[in-house]
């Protein structure tokens, strides 16, 4: 054991070039694992996404050492190659956010994460490896656990956005009635020409307030039940 971190600290080209692929092996691992928890959700960046773009961000800066130990004598500055990255990353996050035919804005978690993995590519590839072990635990952790409060808080706030697809009007009529008898506020109501299964069908997102907590999985349980009513979800 006390070979091998001598090796890592060694100041050869035998040395560097292990410690590079040690980096890279390391990012395509933390990369790999925060895009497996992204994959599980279905998202549209998964794990080959984030290891990859880990890995790209660790060999900019494994080039980056490279260039001054190797190349230009020492000079130069370190962290010019990682700033490229953390600016350049945004191009690859902003093809994965899109609005929805809902109006839903998708994409923005998995867009942040991209940007996060670039960045423990840039710790693992400087060789900070305790930062970049950390940073992946907390990212994982924290993105489970805000998942799940996430589910309890808003899965019971007075606040509710629903797409909802009836038969005719008379579907619509009838879902009003119930958010009548639950003395919900309709803050607005947008007709979806576009967002349907059916071309005769009547499709709305409706915007609500029922002026107190409600637990929303009840309410979608309610709706369904509703005669003439195809979808409904709350997002």
């Amino acid at each position: 054991m006390d070979n091998f971190w001598a090796v890592l600290g060694g100041q050869g080209e035998d040395a560097f070039l292990v410690s590079v692929m040690i980096r890279l092996l390391c990012a395509a691992v933390c990369g790999g694992i925060v895009g497996f928890e992204r994959g599980l959700k279905g998202r549209p960046a998964g794990l080959k996404t984030f290891s990859l773009v880990c890995i790209g961000a660790a060999m900019v800066m494994v080039t980056n050492e490279y260039i001054m130990l190797y190349i230009s004598g020492g000079s130069g500055d370190a962290a010019r190659m990682a700033a490229q990255v953390i600016s350049g990353i945004g191009f690859l996050g902003a093809g994965t956010i899109m609005v929805t035919g809902a109006n839903q804005i998708k994409g923005l978690t998995t867009a942040a994460a991209l940007w996060v993995t670039a960045a423990l590519g840039i710790m693992i590839g400087s060789g900070f490896y305790f930062g970049a072990v950390a940073g992946t635990a907390v990212v994982c952790g924290f993105s489970r656990l805000y998942t799940l409060l996430d589910m309890v808080i808003t899965g019971r706030s007075r606040y509710m956005k629903l797409c909802v697809e009836g038969i005719d009007e008379q579907t619509l009529i009838q879902l009003m009635d119930y958010f009548a008898q639950r003395q919900a506020v309709v803050k607005n109501l947008t007709r979806m020409a576009e967002y349907k299964w059916y071309k005769k069908d009547i499709c709305a997102v409706l915007e609500l307030d029922f002026r107190k907590k409600q637990k929303h999985r009840e309410i979608l349980d309610d709706i369904r039940k509703l005669e003439g009513i195809r979808f409904v979800h709350e997002i």
